[in-house]
């Protein structure tokens, strides 16, 4: 599981607030851009203390019986090369 930092509420509410998600790379279904979220940053929507240079990834995951979104904070390739598995490597011993 791999920790992120989460976008909380809803979109048309006054503030909205970040908060830590741990996201199980096993159940993502797809990884995009979270459009409009960067405005929100501009318009003070999110928290002051982001830099505005801060973009945003949508994340989905299924888990067989239900289907989540989560937006979390980073670009779609930096979240998508932390989902990525490491390879193992057999030790020589």
């Amino acid at each position: 599981m791999i920790r992120f930092i989460e976008v909380i509420g809803e979109v048309d509410s006054a503030q909205l607030s970040l908060g830590e998600v741990w996201i199980n790379e096993a159940y993502v279904v797809s990884v995009r851009e979270a459009r409009g979220y960067r405005s929100l940053l501009q318009e003070g929507k999110l928290p002051a203390d982001l830099n505005e240079a801060h973009s945003f990834t949508t994340v989905v995951t299924n888990n067989g019986h239900s289907t989540q979104s989560h937006v979390v904070v980073g670009s779609p390739m930096s979240v998508a090369k932390r989902l990525k598995p490491t390879p193992s490597t057999l030790l020589k011993g």
